[in-house]
């Protein structure tokens, strides 16, 4: 879909004032949907942190189901960290071609450099770390109490 549905000659006003005020808009509505997932990846931590410290103090069989729906919670954080990556790549990339109509680009000069000039980690990676950390550690309570299972039986079997 084409950005600009009006082309510059036949807008009946100041043209600039308006693409200026528009391109404020969706900076308004970016730094909004930032803070959104800002608050998701605090749910989310809170959330996780909360439901491994339960498991930590029963690490039984109870510690199983409970690591498996943090597994579950956690591919959900991963979605949800795409779904806002995605949403926010729009927004820039309508933002950018909205300061193509504009006498500076500041948003687009930043992501020249940090891609050009500075070996720049995008925060998505460094957001999607901490689920799968997450995940490690479940996956560690899952194996915990079926190992410990497995022992006890083996041992109970030898005579040991």
């Amino acid at each position: 879909m084409k950005l600009e549905m009006i082309e510059k000659e036949a807008f009946a006003g100041d043209y600039e004032s308006v693409v200026l005020e528009q391109w404020k808009t969706c900076i308004a509505e970016a730094n909004g949907i930032s803070e959104k997932r800002n608050n998701s990846n605090n749910i989310f931590i809170t959330l996780n942190t909360a439901l491994f410290a339960v498991i930590t103090f029963t690490l039984d069989y109870r510690s199983i189901l409970l690591s498996a729906i943090g597994i579950a919670i956690c591919i959900l954080w991963i979605c949800t960290i795409n779904s806002y990556k995605k949403l926010n790549s729009v927004k820039y990339e309508i933002i950018n071609e909205i300061e193509s109509k504009l006498p500076l680009a500041p948003f687009t000069s930043e992501w020249d450099r940090l891609n050009n000039k500075y070996d720049y980690v995008r925060l998505t990676k460094i957001e999607k770390f901490i689920p799968w950390m997450f995940i490690i550690l479940y996956s560690i309570s899952i194996l915990y109490p079926v190992v410990k299972a497995l022992i006890a039986h083996i041992c109970s079997c030898t005579g040991g």
